[in-house]
């Protein structure tokens, strides 16, 4: 519960913040189809690369020397599958600011978790390992700049449509009031 709060209350707090950002960048148009269709294309090396680190037997250490553990390859391998559920859901509703947020969040600790294991690869001697993620993580960062840009214009039309909403909610009370008011009695001419 304590999370949910955390992230909801992250996530209205990131776009009102970058908002205002959004609406001084003027964006160029977004097909947000393509897009889901690149961004999962171009996580088709990590499905492989997550794989291969499951498969092998070699000892990849953490920066602090320790094994790296098959368990958090695994975990990572949940979290990519999770990613890949958002992204159908967003392309099932791509008006949703809930999967929208929620891809932002998850491309964001995957670019995390992305630089992470390179310099993981790289600290093993593992070079060319350590450029297959580097170019994986280039490929999402621009991905999540993308995502960025069009989260935020969501985020300001869900705001603009919200205002809308309680403009008319308030004209509608309004309308209540003075119907329910009682009308007031004309004078009699003498």
């Amino acid at each position: 519960m304590r999370k949910s709060l955390l992230a909801l209350s992250l996530a209205a707090w990131t776009c009102s913040i970058l908002g205002a950002r959004a609406q001084l960048q003027a964006p160029a148009p977004f097909d947000l189809g393509e897009f889901l269709t690149r961004y999962e294309s171009g996580l088709k090396p990590l499905d492989q690369l997550y794989a291969e680190l499951v498969d092998e037997s070699l000892p990849m250490h953490d920066e602090a020397g320790q094994p790296l553990a098959r368990r958090q390859l695994e975990d990572r391998q949940q979290a990519l599958s999770n990613l890949h559920a958002t992204v159908n859901q967003l392309a099932a509703r791509p008006d949703d600011l809930v999967y929208a947020t929620r891809l932002f969040v998850q491309s964001e600790s995957l670019a995390d978790d992305l630089f992470g294991l390179s310099q993981v690869a790289y600290d093993n001697n593992r070079e060319e390992l350590g450029r297959q993620f580097t170019e994986v993580l280039r490929i999402m960062d621009r991905h999540n700049t993308l995502l960025e840009s069009y989260l935020l214009r969501l985020a300001a039309a869900k705001e603009v449509r919200l205002r809308e909403l309680e403009k008319e909610n308030e004209e509608l009370r309004q309308k209540l009031r003075e119907v329910a008011a009682p009308a007031k009695p004309k004078a009699i001419p003498k």
